[in-house]
């Protein structure tokens, strides 16, 4: 069995980054800024194809093809556009799923792999149902992620148990995984005690990501303690998976934040990062960005998203990571005029390469 090590001493903590962020500013960041071209593509529509834009869960580029995850469905469209197949279908039984809450790419053994409340669905490229494990669901286990990186397939799993009839808990933890997707070790990253214990529902799935030389893992707390204790740490560090280690990479730092009740935390739902850039995504009354620019020094706090300029979209959007390159961005926008309230239209897909 490989041995997976949680590599944070002190004098760990001494050495990493430490980012911080004011959230009393908020200041709009052209895309401009952080990249130089942004790919449009418009995704056909057929009666296969048709998108809801306020489903889609995730996006992700494999073998020259676009593969979009939606609630309940996996489309799949080539580099231009034109919708090539949809994969799996809604239902209980083999190769069927219930609501899609993960979608990954294996790129080393070249599968799909769906991820529901109850198990592991693996297809091929061309969407044949190749087998499927629920291994990793025991009773109160929730996959938040699941991802292909250099040292193998990993998962990061939360669990929620009772430690007494007053004392409930919420152990996060770290999978690996082997071809077949059964675990073949685990880490536990933290284990939090609380005296009541409600789940917290807000998620940002891409906590696992994977680029050309590193792959991170940003593990959040997805729970609310509702007693006034202040929380004693806050889930803000991002971790880098090294030689099956979890090394502290860098450390998020926010002004003036208090953590006496619901109305004052602020809860991280995602934090990762390019070659030169620093994303991260977090609650404060309202939902916040963050972008932190490790070449010149200078954060950029967001409460409404990024402004694009180049394609001159009059909403400000919100980017996202592709999980297996981090140098490579994406967002949506459904275009409608006046002109073509009636008509049905699917999402146009932007895609973008950050500056190094």
């Amino acid at each position: 069995m490989l041995i997976l090590v949680f590599a944070c001493n002190e004098a760990n903590r001494s050495e990493f980054t430490i980012i911080p962020i004011d959230v009393n500013r908020d200041v709009s960041l052209p895309l401009s800024i952080i990249t130089d071209e942004i790919t449009a593509i418009e995704l056909e529509m057929t009666d296969e194809s048709l998108i809801n834009p306020d489903q889609i869960k995730s996006v992700h580029l494999f073998e020259n093809h676009i593969i979009l995850q939606e609630r309940n469905k996996i489309l799949m469209f080539n580099m231009d556009g034109k919708f090539v197949r949809s994969i799996g279908a809604k239902g209980q039984g083999p190769g069927e799923f219930s609501i899609l809450l993960k979608l990954s790419i294996d790129e080393k053994n070249k599968r799909l792999i769906a991820v529901d409340h109850y198990k592991i669905i693996c297809y091929d490229l061309n969407g044949k149902f190749l087998f499927q494990s629920s291994a990793i669901f025991d009773t109160g286990k929730r996959v938040y992620d699941l991802n292909y990186t250099n040292d193998g397939m990993f998962a990061l799993v939360d669990q929620i148990g009772t430690k007494t009839t007053k004392e409930s808990y919420s152990q996060s933890q770290l999978f690996k995984m082997n071809d077949d997707y059964k675990i073949v070790d685990s880490l536990i990253i933290r284990k939090t005690y609380y005296e009541q214990l409600e789940f917290f529902g807000f998620m940002w799935n891409d906590l696992i990501l994977h680029s050309n030389s590193s792959s991170y893992v940003f593990c959040p707390d997805h729970s609310w303690q509702l007693n006034k204790v202040a929380k004693k740490t806050l889930p803000d560090t991002l971790y880098r998976l090294e030689n099956n280690n979890l090394i502290p990479e860098l450390k998020l730092k926010f002004k003036n934040y208090g953590f006496l009740d619901r109305d004052k935390s602020i809860e991280i739902g995602g934090i990762y990062r390019s070659s030169r850039y620093i994303f991260a995504v977090y609650i404060n009354r309202g939902y916040f960005r963050f972008c932190y620019d490790t070449r010149t020094g200078k954060g950029y706090n967001m409460k409404n998203g990024f402004t694009d300029d180049i394609h001159q979209i009059e909403k400000q959007i919100n980017i996202r990571p592709f999980a297996t390159n981090t140098e490579l961005f994406y967002y949506w926008h459904t275009h409608m005029n006046a002109d073509d309230l009636r008509e049905e239209q699917n999402p146009t897909l932007y895609i973008g390469r950050l500056k190094k």
